[in-house]
């Protein structure tokens, strides 16, 4: 296990409560910064668009999607990278995912470790 004091956030944008509750625990059993928000919304509302991290972001989510989401970041002058994450299968997804630079496609149930292994290795130059 691998510990870290990093200067970044990793968010977690997921409307399932306890699976975004589960990821955060995860993330900062390993010592990284963590919050979660429950919809596009709550973190276009919260989090500048300067901010230091890495986002975590669900496809499927009511009013605004993961991808919506990360236009709009874009739009906006977000520069953090994406990590995507779905519960559905939808044969475009990773697709589309990779369309608007997502640095990983997750499809649930994955691996602790995968999504680890994404935040450890974009978050050396996150952290820089």
């Amino acid at each position: 296990m691998i510990m870290t004091e990093a200067s970044f956030t990793v968010i977690v944008v997921d409307d399932d409560e306890s699976f975004g509750d589960s990821l955060k625990i995860l993330i900062q059993s390993r010592g990284y910064n963590a919050v979660t928000y429950r919809s596009a919304r709550a973190f276009l509302d919260s989090v500048p668009s300067g901010q230091k991290g890495i986002a975590v972001v669900d496809v499927h989510m009511p009013e605004r999607g993961g991808f919506s989401l990360m236009d709009t970041m874009r739009e906006l002058g977000y520069s953090m990278p994406v990590i995507v994450i779905t519960g559905r299968t939808q044969a475009d997804s990773l697709d589309i995912a990779l369309e608007r630079r997502a640095i990983g496609f997750l499809q649930k149930p994955f691996s602790e470790q995968s999504l680890l292994d994404l935040i450890e290795a974009q978050g050396k130059a996150v952290d820089t």
